[in-house]
């Protein structure tokens, strides 16, 4: 009778792991991004299903759709002590992802986005200056333990930047490199092509971190910038040229 009743409950676990519902995938983007990004319209289960990735607009805090993500369960993993999905966005292969015991990890995944879903989340008048452009994503063997320590590569690269205060000229193509060093996060940013020259550096550990660079082009084109950015951003020593610093 016991052992019939222990194979009762294993089955009847199992088939509750098996058919684990989708909108746990809702409630883990959630959590990891403040609530800012979450999944709509889901369909299927934990395993194998898809969904619309939205993000919450930070001032009418409604949600946008974003990109339409499909995943599928990958069994082999379990034999690395993992579980694993393959991503799919907009029907393009978009990487693969798993979490195990140790941590999580994100291989080759690669998502696009407006640059605005990203810039208007900045907690200051900066982040609403009206920005424009579009954002491409992707890691390399990034991998995290649960404590958030970090190891490996992601870039962001950023075509077509423009912003509407500064009459919506193009500013130029951008890549912003990031590169995990156990609980240091570094970070720079460099100018792909483009007459407005962006080039700044820096880091992020223990919940505190800056950023500085320059910014150099046309003069009267830029010459708003400090007016915009507030005490962001100083005239530097020549015509165009300014710097700035971030730090919290």
């Amino acid at each position: 009778m016991i052992r019939r009743l222990a194979l009762f409950l294993a089955l009847f676990a199992l088939s509750l792991v098996i058919r684990a519902p989708s909108w746990l995938i809702d409630q883990a983007v959630s959590r990891a991004t403040s609530g800012e990004i979450r999944l709509a319209l889901i369909e299927g289960t934990l395993w194998n299903g898809r969904g619309t990735l939205t993000a919450v607009d930070p001032v009418s805090l409604r949600a946008q759709p974003w990109v339409t993500l499909q995943w599928r369960w990958l069994p082999g993993s379990l034999l690395r002590g993992e579980a694993a999905w393959q991503l799919t966005a907009d029907d393009k292969q978009a990487g693969e992802v798993g979490a195990g015991v140790r941590g999580w990890r994100a291989d080759g995944v690669s998502l696009a986005a407006p640059a605005r879903f990203a810039m208007e989340r900045i907690p200051h008048a900066f982040g609403r200056l009206g920005w424009r452009g579009d954002l491409q994503f992707e890691t390399t063997q990034w991998r995290c333990s649960w404590k958030m320590r970090c190891e490996g590569r992601a870039g962001l690269r950023w075509s077509g930047a423009a912003v509407d205060v500064l009459r919506g000229r193009p500013l130029g193509d951008y890549q912003i490199d990031l590169r995990g060093e156990s609980e240091r996060l570094a970070i720079a940013w460099l100018t792909l092509r483009g007459e407005t020259q962006i080039n700044a550096q820096g880091q992020i550990e223990g919940g505190h971190g800056h950023f500085e660079g320059t910014v150099r082009g046309d003069p009267a084109f830029l010459q708003r910038l400090p007016s915009v950015a507030g005490n962001w951003v100083q005239p530097g020593a020549t015509p165009g040229e300014y710097r700035f610093r971030v730090q919290n």
